[in-house]
């Protein structure tokens, strides 16, 4: 899930591109580490860095409405962190629970993550993750309005764009604040931080929707 396109928008560069950073680190062997903590570390903090883009692109989106673009950009790339975060949590979780087999260097797509995160074989009540087919839905069109975004395509975000963001905000929300698999003792510093942007981010998208 490269991040890419951010060198062509001027204001806001240096801040999108140090976001993409952290974002595009999930996507390589050696960041996505074989030892369960600093792979839920580096999840976690991946996380923070694309809410935080998010919220900042939030803010702009009040003048610029082609901005939400990025604000699923931010969404979708807290989304995949956070289920690695989840699928990493358990203390007989694998590397593989979060890699895409056909690219075993690689952290598999939100998709493929998604459909572990509702799988008992990987997840367990309360942290298995349940989703209807019209949420799951939902998420597929930020995901689609992300794609645009990187990929510099003129698509504007769908009416139903706050309902979608808001769907894939509690995704978030369950998987690294309120049911998180990871011990939170652990990663408490972390844990405060995506509680406090998930937070600011359900009132920033209010205030946008008006």
């Amino acid at each position: 899930m490269r991040c890419q396109g951010a060198v062509s928008l001027g204001k806001g560069l240096d801040q999108r591109a140090a976001a993409c950073e952290a974002v595009n680190a999930m996507d390589y062997h050696p960041s996505v580490s074989s030892d369960p903590e600093t792979r839920i570390r580096l999840a976690l903090d991946g996380a923070i860095e694309a809410l935080k883009l998010a919220r900042r692109e939030a803010e702009g989106a009040r003048e610029d409405r082609q901005r939400l673009r990025w604000v699923a950009v931010g969404m979708v790339s807290a989304l995949q962190c956070a289920l690695v975060a989840a699928l990493s949590g358990y203390d007989t979780a694998t590397l593989e629970a979060v890699l895409d087999p056909p690219q075993d260097d690689r952290v598999a797509p939100v998709s493929l993550l998604l459909r572990r995160a509702r799988s008992q074989e990987y997840l367990s009540p309360p942290e298995k993750l349940e989703l209807t087919t019209g949420r799951l839905h939902a998420i597929e069109r930020v995901v689609s309005l992300r794609n645009a975004g990187v990929h510099g395509l003129d698509a504007e975000p769908p009416e139903s764009f706050f309902r979608d963001a808001e769907t894939l905000l509690d995704v978030i929300s369950h998987l690294a604040v309120h049911a998180p698999a990871f011990d939170v003792k652990t990663f408490r510093v972390q844990h405060i931080f995506l509680t406090d942007q998930c937070a600011g981010l359900y009132q920033d998208l209010n205030a946008l929707r008006g």
